[in-house]
């Protein structure tokens, strides 16, 4: 059997381990198509699930055994066997895939135990909405993902430093949770590059540039030179705040500047 690539990597399999995962859901995709299978996967990343993607019921038991995803998200039928029939195998809630339109096959897949059903074709930004949905009333998705000054709202797609907004693009929302998965885990241009971006789009040199420009951002936002983004020599980047002067890691609240800025106005 050759052995499985990298969970997160393209086409990658693997289930990572919970310390790996603690901020993200685990996500795995069944899907006889290979395009489709692939597009899906990528559009899940950006979201900061964890997501594995398959070809088949046997690939999807297999890559399971030590792990069991939060969602799996599956076309309706396999080879082998029905999405349904192996979500209650692997004991996990399901969102089935289907080519089906009529609203009778529906609501004969949710009585059967699906817990959304979603009619081909589909656009990805409602796949990815109905499966927020899903992971944050099935698991408790962790909605906000906090280090030190700097929250993560990852349903609302929001970044706040000091309870102040951040203004990133959906691209820069993408990197920055993929730099946070965890925080301080090193990740490769390569790896950027599947979580964050669309299939079939961009390369090393993209991941550079937009790293360029999320550091600007934060910096901007007063986190610090780098904005807490480091770069890990032959390895990639890294999320960290080890580095940075405790001033730029403080929980200030703007109404203690102004306060002090008047005290200092006034004794003038």
């Amino acid at each position: 059997m050759p052995k499985k690539p990298d969970y997160g990597r393209q086409n990658g399999s693997r289930c990572v381990s919970a310390s790996e995962a603690s901020n993200a859901s685990c996500i795995l995709v069944v899907e006889p198509h290979p395009t489709l299978r692939m597009v899906l996967a990528q559009r899940l990343r950006q979201d900061g699930h964890m997501t594995a993607a398959v070809a088949s019921a046997a690939e999807a038991m297999d890559l399971c055994l030590d792990q069991q995803p939060d969602l799996l998200v599956s076309a309706e039928l396999l080879e082998e066997t029905t999405a349904l029939k192996l979500a209650a195998q692997l004991r996990c809630p399901v969102m089935v895939l289907t080519a089906r339109t009529t609203a009778e096959v529906v609501v004969s897949l949710l009585d059967s135990g699906a817990e959304d059903v979603l009619r081909k074709p589909f656009g990805l930004e409602e796949l990815a909405a109905r499966c927020r949905k899903l992971l944050t009333r099935s698991t408790g998705l962790q909605e906000q993902v906090t280090v030190g000054p700097l929250s993560v709202h990852l349903l609302l797609r929001q970044v706040t430093l000091r309870d102040q907004p951040v203004e990133l693009s959906p691209r820069e929302f993408a990197l920055l949770c993929a730099l946070l998965m965890p925080p301080g885990h090193a990740r490769s241009r390569q790896e950027l590059l599947t979580m964050a971006w669309p299939p079939f789009s961009g390369g090393p040199r993209s991941v550079d540039t937009q790293v360029l420009t999320l550091r600007r951002k934060l910096e901007q936002a007063g986190l610090g030179e780098g904005g807490g983004i480091e770069t890990v020599r032959q390895q990639g980047y890294r999320f960290s705040l080890d580095n940075l002067p405790e001033r730029s890691l403080e929980m200030s609240d703007p109404s203690d500047a102004n306060q002090q800025f008047n005290g200092q106005h006034q004794t003038a």
